[in-house]
């Protein structure tokens, strides 16, 4: 029979800083603001949120390329979501379904994912809920809700 061994860790706190780029600095400092910011390429494509390279042409993508958006835009496709990881990989019910939705925002080429208050539908027009106090973290989007 083998014998488990076990070895006592030593305690080790590493210390560093991460950038996150001039350019996804910006956008984080326009979702303190309560503003969407995106990337237009000098080819058309506009890409939120921002990368440093166009997805199209590959091109790459400065702070002369920055643009507002209105906040605003269409749901794709949904699903409602039933449970959340607990940081622990395990599965844990919410008290209460959330509606997770492919969302295309109005000046935008590209697609990303977003919460959605309320009862959605695909192809309906929804636009941006901030929290009330920002911190410039992409969670400052509360949600987007669904507009007539």
């Amino acid at each position: 029979m083998s014998e488990v061994i076990r070895y006592q860790g030593i305690p080790f706190v590493a210390r560093f800083r991460l950038s996150a780029g001039e350019l996804m600095e910006r956008f984080y400092q326009s979702l303190k603001a309560k503003k969407l910011t995106a990337l237009k390429c000098n080819c058309g494509y506009t890409v939120f949120p921002p990368r440093i390279r166009c997805p199209k042409c590959y091109a790459r993508l400065t702070e002369e390329n920055l643009v507002e958006l209105s906040g605003k835009g269409q749901i794709l496709s949904f699903t409602k979501v039933y449970f959340k990881l607990d940081g622990k990989g395990n599965f844990v019910d919410l008290d209460e379904p959330q509606v997770l939705a492919s969302i295309k925002l109005d000046q935008s080429d590209s697609i990303f994912f977003a919460k959605v208050c309320g009862e959605p539908k695909d192809g309906a027009k929804v636009e941006v809920v901030w929290r009330e106090e920002t911190k410039g973290e992409f969670s400052d989007i509360l949600c987007f809700k669904v507009v007539e």
